[in-house]
């Protein structure tokens, strides 16, 4: 009778659950579809397909999955990430890697993350494969040359500093390298390349405070200055008329969010292992008006400059549900554009970037007329021959140098 009972009650608690993980995927799949178009989260974009280095005309899909898989798949993916509880056990077990003093990643885990000796959080990045990436960046700055276009290649830095970070830098964390490699091979086919480490470097900013504490991404501060130095570009290297120095920090207000956000790597750690980060919101003092665009989700927008924000993310604090992040330019998108209907000189940009340039654009579309962006190059030949720039950027951080080389694994390699 007692072994009876013990099986109904296990059998009961198994039904339960199954029942919470299913009713919690139906609740979310009906938030999905009642969610307004101009109400926007970060787009479930699977960049490995949609990448800047492969034409999309050329892909092939990926054949799909049954609707066991997809079903297991979700609730794998609700059991890790949603289930009450989980983030009690998750700050429990990183309590106790605090207490113990565990600083240990390695590669082939999922977003191995390292904590700096000032707090400072960092993703390692392994040793990877640029050939790729060289090639396509090689073949789009000569498609541009044939069109009479201007091209540029930027490589914004990483947390960790190829000049001071010498304990990590070529030996736990690779990007510097990825990116040495990748500036070399682009630079002998003569694209021109503005390298922002050593801009950073030289400018005396520490490339940790440049960054947030607990997330990959720089802050809005560091953004404004970079879209400084690439006015400066623009107007010293190729003869546009614009002025850098509206880009000047005290001309904007620093409307500021003590402990308002965890970043990716934060969210990792969990709170019992780092604190959160200040954010800021950059309006600018001077008078602005905007037209900004975001096709794939109907938002057309016409105002000041906080058009270019999507508030949702920062109107709270909530630390894990949340990217605050994604309120600069309403994060990544398939395309954006944005019209600064108080310049007439009638230039235009493509940015072809990462999610490190949004917060980078939009200032730098207070000092022209028009940018075009993309997150990923679909039939991105044709979109330049369709939107005729100026000139295309394509902005990469060093991160995302290369691609995984398959052949050789972490342990063999280093």
């Amino acid at each position: 009778m007692m072994k009876r009972l013990t099986a109904i009650f296990f059998l009961s608690v198994i039904m339960i659950f199954t029942c919470l993980v299913f009713a919690g995927i139906l609740i979310r799949a009906a938030d999905r579809l009642t969610t307004p178009l101009n109400d926007v989260n970060d787009v479930n974009i699977d960049w490995r397909k949609l990448s800047l280095f492969k034409d999309s005309a050329n892909y092939v899909p990926e054949p799909k999955v049954s609707l066991f898989t997809y079903i297991k798949d979700k609730i794998e993916k609700y059991t890790s990430d949603k289930i009450a509880g989980n983030l009690i056990i998750i700050q429990a077990s990183r309590s106790y890697e605090e207490l113990i003093g565990w600083n240990i990643a390695v590669f082939n885990e999922y977003n191995p993350i390292i904590k700096l000796k000032d707090g400072y959080l960092h993703s390692l990045i392994e040793s990877k494969d640029v050939s790729e990436n060289a090639e396509s960046i090689r073949e789009l700055h000569k498609f541009c040359r044939d069109l009479g276009i201007e091209y540029a290649y930027i490589n914004f830095p990483v947390k960790i500093c190829t000049y001071e970070d010498r304990g990590i830098s070529g030996i736990l964390d690779y990007s510097n390298q990825n990116a040495d490699r990748l500036l070399d091979a682009i630079s002998k086919a003569g694209v021109k390349c503005y390298d922002f480490r050593k801009i950073l470097h030289e400018d005396g900013i520490n490339h940790h405070k440049a960054f947030f504490r607990t997330d990959h991404h720089w802050k809005p501060e560091t953004g404004l200055w970079a879209a400084k130095h690439i006015l400066e570009f623009l107007r010293d290297d190729y003869g546009w008329e614009v002025d850098p120095e509206i880009l000047n920090p005290d001309k904007f207000e620093h409307k500021i969010y003590p402990e308002w956000f965890l970043g990716s790597q934060g969210k990792k750690l969990t709170l019992a292992r780092t604190k959160p980060d200040d954010f800021t919101i950059l309006y600018p003092k001077f008078r602005t008006m905007m037209h900004f665009e975001v096709p794939m989700h109907e938002i057309d927008a016409s105002g000041d400059f906080s058009v270019t924000y999507n508030m949702k993310h920062a109107e709270r604090k909530d630390y894990y549900a949340l990217n605050t992040y994604a309120a600069y330019k309403y994060a990544d998108q398939p395309l954006t554009r944005i019209h600064n209907m108080l310049n007439h000189d009638g230039k235009k940009i493509l940015f072809i970037h990462d999610s490190m340039s949004n917060c980078v654009i939009p200032f730098i579309a207070l000092g022209i007329e028009y940018i075009d962006e993309t997150g990923f190059a679909l039939n991105i030949k044709k979109y330049i021959k369709f939107s005729k720039p100026d000139m295309v950027i394509t902005a990469y951080y060093s991160a995302n140098a290369g691609k995984k080389n398959k052949r050789i694994s972490p342990a063999q390699k280093f």
